[in-house]
């Protein structure tokens, strides 16, 4: 039996969702009560997402008035491949996101309304971003912008100041923080192919061969990293402070997949079903692997690491605590989980569609190049951009 018929078996009362099934999903909503007088689905259109059901309805009353909301619902595996398990409880830390969230209102006017929730159906109903794309453009040779980039980072923040020494019962570590380091600190480092359903949405790391493919020389480096003791000794020191610590509320997967630019340029987070208790500096590091992955120009990078550190442009001090700031940040941190994401990002299953973002092939090694840098973030917590 798959796990989905297991999953029907055991729970007769949800009904899985699709986009093509736009009358499933106005019984759903109405059997909730999320529909108003004489309100109905009239169109269903997915927005992707790996790992949910996400869809953007579109609800029409009788009358002429309408109205649009994105209906997301998380079950227990992988909606992309539904033979690979996902944490159960991964519903319940992101609604407790949102509801924590919305007390922090710097943060909160970035990211989407929780309207509506339903435990028993696995369902959240958010706010809708119409003509809002995610920036995995960045990728492939887009720019982020410096003003993109300081409301990412004072979206963190607003995120730490606001939470700070409030841990919640909500956030206990759960099924998504455990996934989240076997993603981080395991997979990326065990034999190439193995286990790639273990692994959740990131599938099993490629061989020497296929990274070689990607990069001349990336299998090569990939084996010696893997094989290199001290890196191995720093990753699984990392890798328990990550199960262990946090003074204040971190999103989990702070990039471009989960950044959106609306039409005015504004940019907006979502998705933060990996968010939890932890260490701020593991969101920033998290964003400033991305950007260097997607190789943003420093000046980006700068401006988003002085705006999630609460550095004042213009004297260039970072406030104390009296004026809220709390406790600095530790570099040396933020090195080592961008340099984990990075490796991850380069030779683990996360792979990233670079291709438009390599360098010329005469000046090529870029990945390998970076790989160094992630490799000298993790052992001795210095990365290039974090210096200056």
């Amino acid at each position: 039996m798959s796990r989905r018929a297991e999953f029907e078996a055991e729970h007769p009362e949800v009904h899985v969702l699709s986009a093509d099934q736009a009358g499933r999903v106005d019984l759903v909503m109405g059997a909730v009560g999320w529909l108003g007088d004489e309100e109905q689905v009239t169109t269903c259109a997915s927005l992707g997402g790996e790992s949910s059901t996400v869809m953007r309805v579109e609800l029409q009353e009788l009358r002429g008035g309408w109205r649009t909301a994105v209906l997301k619902q998380s079950l227990p595996w992988l909606r992309r491949d539904e033979s690979v398990a996902m944490p159960g409880d991964r519903w319940r830390g992101e609604h407790a996101f949102y509801s924590a969230v919305a007390r922090v209102p710097e943060a909160a006017a970035l990211m989407p309304r929780l309207m509506a929730a339903n435990k028993a159906r696995f369902l959240l109903l958010l706010e809708d971003f119409r003509g809002a794309s995610n920036l995995v453009s960045l990728y492939l040779g887009g720019s982020l912008g410096e003003g993109a980039a300081e409301a990412l980072g004072l979206f963190l923040w607003a995120l730490r100041c606001g939470t700070r020494g409030e841990r919640d019962a909500e956030f206990a570590p759960g099924g998504m923080n455990r996934l989240s380091h076997r993603l981080l600190f395991e997979a990326p480092f065990g034999s190439p192919g193995e286990g790639g359903n273990g692994f959740g949405p990131d599938g099993p790391a490629p061989d020497e061969g296929a990274l070689d493919d990607i990069e001349p020389g990336l299998g090569a480096a990939a084996s010696a990293l893997r094989s290199d003791g001290a890196f191995r000794e720093a990753v699984a020191e990392l890798g328990r402070r990550f199960l262990g610590a946090g003074d204040c509320l971190v999103h989990g997967a702070f990039h471009p997949g989960n950044w959106l630019r609306l039409p005015n340029g504004d940019v907006r987070v979502v998705d933060p079903q990996y968010g939890g208790w932890g260490d701020a500096e593991f969101d920033i590091g998290t964003a400033a692997a991305h950007l260097l992955l997607a190789r943003q120009p420093g000046e980006v990078v700068k401006s988003f690491l002085a705006a999630a550190a609460g550095v004042d442009v213009e004297d260039g001090e970072e406030p104390g605590e009296a004026e809220g700031g709390g406790p600095g940040l530790d570099r040396a941190l933020i090195a080592g989980y961008a340099g984990v994401e990075i490796v991850r990002r380069l030779i683990g299953g996360g792979q990233l569609p670079l291709e438009a973002a390599q360098l010329p092939k005469a000046e090529g090694g870029f990945r390998c190049d970076l790989l160094e840098a992630a490799r000298t973030a993790v052992v001795s917590g210095r990365l290039e951009v974090l210096e200056t």
